[in-house]
């Protein structure tokens, strides 16, 4: 489901139509089995960069912070509350994320996609500063930016003990 709203451009009357695509979303099981794949391809570059090197030993962690680069997409993420919400926004780089998908626990988030066509992929845990109600998890992509928004955990459960 997409939501659509329209937006007034500065300094004029147009209106632009923005698209806010929803992000999949998945129970956070282990962190390690979700980034173990993306351990392991960055392992097998670093070794690729110490064979083509000449097997020169003592760059053990130049080789792997170079295939670490070579592989992994970085975001930058604001955590802040709102009312009883924790707000979480994230600035994504503007390429293609395959199956872009925010895996979620109550006490940490790991928002992850595919390798894109050029190798790339989005792996980015992020340590929640306070515990989360898994209902009602919201999170939206629009253009580069990604904005979760979720309702602390004792919030919630006083909202549905008085509802």
């Amino acid at each position: 489901m997409k939501s659509i709203w329209k937006r007034l451009r500065p300094g004029g009357d147009n209106m632009d139509i923005v698209t806010s695509i929803p992000v999949r979303l998945e129970r956070l099981e282990s962190v390690s089995a979700l980034t173990e794949p993306l351990r392991e391809r960055i392992a097998r570059l670093a070794h690729d960069n110490f064979v083509q090197r000449g097997c020169l030993h003592g760059y053990d962690f130049e080789d792997w912070l170079n295939a670490e680069r070579a592989l992994v997409v970085k975001a930058a993420a604001e955590i802040h509350y709102s009312a009883d919400d924790l707000i979480i926004e994230m600035t994504l780089q503007e390429i293609e994320l395959p199956n872009l998908t925010l895996h979620a626990g109550s006490a940490q988030l790991v928002l992850s996609s595919d390798p894109n066509d050029d190798g790339l992929q989005l792996m980015h845990v992020i340590d929640l500063p306070s515990i989360i109600s898994l209902d009602g998890l919201d999170a939206e992509r629009t253009r580069n930016k990604l904005r979760i928004t979720t309702a602390l955990a004792g919030y919630h459960g006083v909202q549905q003990a008085t509802a």
